[in-house]
Formats: C-alpha cells, sequence, structure tokens
C-alpha cells in the first residue's frame, strides 16, 4: 500500500513575473503607466509612480539594453525618460509559495539597472549580490536566490542607485526570472484513506472470525444432542 511521499518534484512558481509585463506575462506597451506586478517603495525624490518603456520611445534605449519578449524595462513615472534623482530606489515584487516547500525554491534570473545595482534582498534579507558597473544597463547580469523563503507570501527586492549626472538621468531596473519549488505533500489524506481500509479489512476479519466461531459452537451443540 503507497502513502504520499515526503518530498514531490519540482513545480514553476507561477507567481513570479518579469518587469514590464501584465498577468499573462505579455510584455506591455511602451509607457504603459503602473506595473502590475512591481512597486517604487523608496525613491529619493519625486513619484513612486512606476512607467514601463521599449525602444519605441527613444532614449534612453539604447544605450539600454534593447526589447526582447520577456521584459521591459521599469523606471520612475516622472518624465518619459525616466529620468530621476540621485540616489537609492528600491523596486520590490511579490510571490506565492502557499502549496510549495519553502526549503526547496529557487530563484534564478538576469538584471540590468541604471546605475548600480546594489543588492537584491529576499524578504529583507541580503543576498549579497550586486552590480559595480555604472553602465550596466548595456547588459544583463545573473543572479540567484536559493535560500530566505517563506510560507505564503515572499518579497524581492531589487536595490538601485542612480549616479549623479549633469542634465538627463534616466534610472531604471529591467529583470528576468524563473523559480521552481517542491510541492506540499499531503500525506494526512494518504494516512487517513490508509486507516480507513485497515478498518474495513479488520472489521470483516472480525465478522469473518465471529461466524466461524458461532458456526463451531453450533455444530458441537449439535453433536451433543442424544441420537
Amino acid at each position: 500500500m503507497a502513502f504520499a511521499s515526503s518530498e514531490s518534484p519540482g513545480a514553476l512558481i507561477g507567481s513570479l513575473y518579469n518587469t514590464g509585463v501584465s498577468s499573462s506575462h505579455a510584455v506591455l506597451p511602451d509607457g504603459t503607466v503602473g506595473d502590475p506586478h512591481y512597486a517604487l517603495v523608496l525613491v529619493p525624490g519625486g513619484t513612486t509612480q512606476t512607467l514601463v518603456r521599449s525602444s519605441t520611445g527613444g532614449f534612453p534605449i539604447p544605450p539600454w539594453l534593447g526589447d526582447d519578449g520577456s521584459s521591459a524595462w521599469i523606471g520612475p513615472n516622472n518624465a518619459s525618460d525616466l529620468d530621476g534623482p540621485a540616489g537609492e530606489y528600491i523596486y520590490r515584487t511579490t510571490f506565492d509559495l502557499t502549496g510549495l516547500i519553502p526549503g526547496t525554491a529557487s530563484i534564478s534570473g538576469l538584471w540590468s539597472t541604471d546605475n548600480l545595482g546594489d543588492d537584491i534582498l529576499i524578504n529583507g534579507v541580503s543576498t549579497g549580490q550586486s552590480i559595480s558597473d555604472p553602465q550596466s544597463f548595456r547588459t544583463f547580469t545573473p543572479f540567484t536566490i536559493n535560500s530566505g523563503f517563506v510560507e505564503g507570501m515572499n518579497t524581492i527586492d531589487f536595490v538601485i542607485t542612480n549616479l549623479p549626472f549633469d542634465g538627463r538621468n534616466p534610472t531604471g531596473l529591467r529583470v528576468e526570472m524563473t523559480g521552481t519549488a517542491a510541492i506540499t505533500p499531503e500525506p494526512a489524506m494518504g494516512i487517513a484513506w490508509s486507516i480507513a481500509v485497515f478498518g474495513v479489512i479488520a472489521y470483516s476479519v472480525g465478522c469473518w472470525s465471529r461466524r466461524r466461531q458461532r458456526a463451531s459452537l453450533e455444530s458441537e451443540a449439535l453433536q451433543a444432542l442424544p441420537a
């Protein structure tokens, strides 16, 4: 009789999203106001509202990394070119591990920033990953997160610094990532089903045993009667 396994095969974390995409993971049109999956939770000044940018809007793409079918740039909606004051910005996305085992979760991805990528935080804890190149916006840099996950809702914060610059000074973030985690097993259901089956078997054996005993007693009584 088989019981539920202690750990099921990995499943995709479906609530992870790239920057600048819809709930169906399609890239949003250039100029879309508000990324549905990323929020600016810290800015040095200006708005916390986000703006999606693609190459159809022109500068800062190029020199920023060009378009693909998986993500788009996002930045503060201060101006069409994502201009923003110098200082620290934090972009936050959330995802749900309900039904999955947090200790088995793993996320891998790529990020690009204008300017510096200071850190990636998982549930507020540093992963020690950074980008020191002030022109990192020209390419992607890989990252991985293999620990720090919790049950239910989790957060990832991308921390960026926009360096001072005379003139137009856009700042932004671009992320592409996927993740997996093992599915939480359901041993309670398997155990309950097994107990029920064993109970039926035990009841059936008991009934059969009692019938055999009663038949034996009846036979002995008949044999004891005078001929």
